[in-house]
């Protein structure tokens, strides 16, 4: 009887003791870690980081092993890992992520599943880190190409301030207007800007054509000389009415905080979102943002919104889940991204951006209203440079100089850079073979 007792007693305990034990088995289940995370930035970037790792270690248990770096000793390290098969469970990837597509891990499961939740963010956003259907990451910040103006010049010029439905025809108007009322510019840029605008323009014509075939922009991809011709007329119009720079005009703006735009010499400047804030503070009164101009008032924007970097979880990874876990949270939650300040740029996610907004600046202000604005309908394709892109670019800047210059007829320009610009494609892919 005494030993029933006791056996009793014992099964009783046991089972008192897994009864009450499942918060520790759980623990020793969810111990993935460390997870170890690898970033370049500054000390500012490196301070808040960490400090939303602890959040996130506090909230989950996961730990981290991380590692920081300036850009150039951050890919070198990097290099040497992977090379070594011994790549971070997380890595942080810019504009440099084809070099390293063989090594990521896709997240579309993880959006799939809702693990990583993607409903407060736009397609554009997604489509920015997306590559042939393949999410490779979530974008930490984001950046577009964008014009800035002055309210009250336009004001004082009797011309309706921009839209995000204007057109071309409308800017030409505008600029026209501006210089003929004021006196000054109507718009102020370099030739590497009007460039990259052509790059968007002939996507504008609602042909499934583009100045290069994207994503890889290895070819070019339309047929009409008169996309580049149009163009090129257009510059070679408000150019010539003293409208818009002329080539040693160009040539003075080193800088953003150079702009003629700064000084009040022109009513509007070509730049990109993420130096609209030091613009402004240059030039020490309201300004605003509006997209770039499209063909028609009803037709395709084409505009793309460009990501500064994002995490990445390496194919090789032990710990994907726990990563995709982190990735979600530091997307997503409110506290940490009150932490990290928009440091990498403007948040991808709409409450996020809504949260931060409460302490910005107003060009602050204006910037993510500008891209939430954007996000709206720009183009969800990833953006990726042509690995000749400088040189065709560069090809463009000579031609659009003998254009203005009287030297060259548009018509004639268009042929040429066509030509040379496929010349420029067909010699890097010789070299590849």
């Amino acid at each position: 009887m005494k030993k029933s007792v006791i056996r009793s007693l014992m099964i009783t305990l046991l089972v008192t003791l897994v009864i009450s034990a499942p918060a520790a088995i759980f623990s020793a289940k969810k111990d993935t870690g460390p997870l170890r995370i690898m970033w370049w930035g500054s000390q500012t970037r490196h301070d808040r980081t960490l400090a939303v790792l602890d959040m996130f270690t506090k909230k989950t248990g996961i730990r981290f092993e991380s590692e920081f770096y300036g850009f150039d000793d951050y890919i070198a390290k990097l290099n040497i890992l992977i090379a070594s098969g011994d790549a971070p469970d997380i890595m942080q990837l810019g504009g440099n992520f084809p070099t390293y597509i063989d090594h990521i891990e896709f997240l579309n499961k993880y959006i799939r599943s809702g693990k990583i939740d993607t409903k407060n963010t736009d397609k554009s956003f997604l489509g920015i880190t997306t590559l042939d259907g393949k999410t490779i990451g979530l974008s930490s910040g984001t950046n577009a190409p964008a014009i800035a103006y002055d309210p009250e010049l336009f004001k004082k010029a009797g011309v309706p301030l921009p839209t995000f439905k204007w057109t071309w025809d409308e800017w030409e108007k505008a600029v026209l207007a501006i210089h003929q009322k004021l006196g000054i510019l109507g718009c102020s840029l370099t030739r590497a800007d009007e460039f990259w605008a052509l790059t968007t323009v002939v996507s504008q014509y609602g042909t499934k054509e583009s100045l290069f075939l994207e994503p890889y922009r290895l070819k070019l991809n339309y047929k009409k000389d008169s996309y580049v011709a149009d163009y090129l007329k257009m510059v070679q119009r408000v150019t010539k009415a003293g409208a818009y720079p002329n080539p040693a005009q160009m040539a003075e703006i080193k800088d953003i905080e150079g702009n003629p735009l700064v000084r009040g010499e022109s009513a509007m400047a070509w730049l990109y979102s993420n130096q609209f804030v030091a613009l402004s503070k240059a030039a020490k009164r309201p300004l605003a943002l509006v997209c770039m101009p499209r063909r028609t008032k009803n037709g395709p924007l084409s505009q793309t919104i460009m990501s500064s970097q994002m995490f990445c979880i390496s194919k090789t990874s032990k710990n994907k889940d726990a990563a995709a876990q982190f990735i979600n949270f530091f997307a997503n939650d409110v506290a940490a991204n009150k932490i990290l300040g928009g440091e990498r740029g403007v948040p991808i996610m709409r409450h996020i951006r809504e949260a931060l907004s409460v302490n910005l600046t107003t060009p602050e202000k204006e910037v993510y209203s500008y891209l939430t604005n954007l996000g709206k309908e720009a183009s969800t394709n990833i953006l990726l440079d042509s690995p000749v892109q400088a040189q065709i670019r560069d090809i463009y800047i000579r031609l659009s100089e003998e254009v203005v210059l009287g030297r060259t007829a548009p018509d004639e320009a268009a042929k040429r850079f066509k030509s040379e610009a496929e010349e420029a494609l067909k010699r890097y892919s010789a070299s590849k073979k």
